[in-house]
């Protein structure tokens, strides 16, 4: 069963010991970060942003040491850190399952509210809530139980370009202090 941790009042973490990645011989177990965004549209104006992230233990010393040497000892604000300052894989949560084909079941879980936006081009279906405590809640009961589907797809998360040039799985090398071959 996947572990699920409340970093603060809008960010979740979950992480499975089976949810992990090859990096050539290296295989790299990950967690995703779920954060409750407010983009500011109308009656539904929080979305649920996205991203893998190494799990701690998976983490480069440099960036562990770095962090304690601010202050930061806790496994959850390690987590935090991480992602807030450094980054992770962004990925559409709700790609996982599509808003209209889980509507279901998630309309017993939470209040959204599901319209499509232009990304990089391309329509998609994202979901829309109307406060940050039902995103969290949806998140938890909904996104985090399905979250194991995304290892289905995960090389084309991780094979895509990411801002920057990265591609997925460079940035996670790149937190794991993973030179490649």
């Amino acid at each position: 069963m996947a572990e699920i941790l409340y970093l603060d009042h809008k960010t979740l973490y979950v992480e499975h010991p089976r949810w992990q990645c090859r990096l050539g011989e290296r295989a790299v177990k990950l967690g995703m970060i779920f954060e409750a965004v407010v983009d500011g549209r109308g009656d539904y104006p929080v979305v649920v942003d996205a991203s893998l992230l190494p799990q701690p233990e998976e983490l480069d010393r440099e960036i562990v040491d770095q962090a304690r040497e601010e202050g930061i000892e806790d496994r959850k604000e390690l987590i935090l850190e991480v992602y807030r300052y450094r980054g992770g894989v962004p990925f559409n949560v709700d790609a996982i399952q599509a808003p209209k084909s889980s509507c279901g079941f998630s309309s017993f879980v939470a209040e959204t509210s599901i319209s499509a936006v232009e990304v990089d081009g391309k329509e998609m279906e994202i979901r829309h809530f109307p406060s940050v405590e039902e995103a969290l809640q949806f998140t938890r009961d909904f996104y985090a139980v399905y979250s194991h589907g995304l290892f289905t797809f995960l090389d084309a998360v991780l094979d895509n370009p990411l801002p920057g040039g990265l591609t997925g799985r460079e940035k996670i090398r790149s937190l794991i202090g993973d030179q490649g071959d």
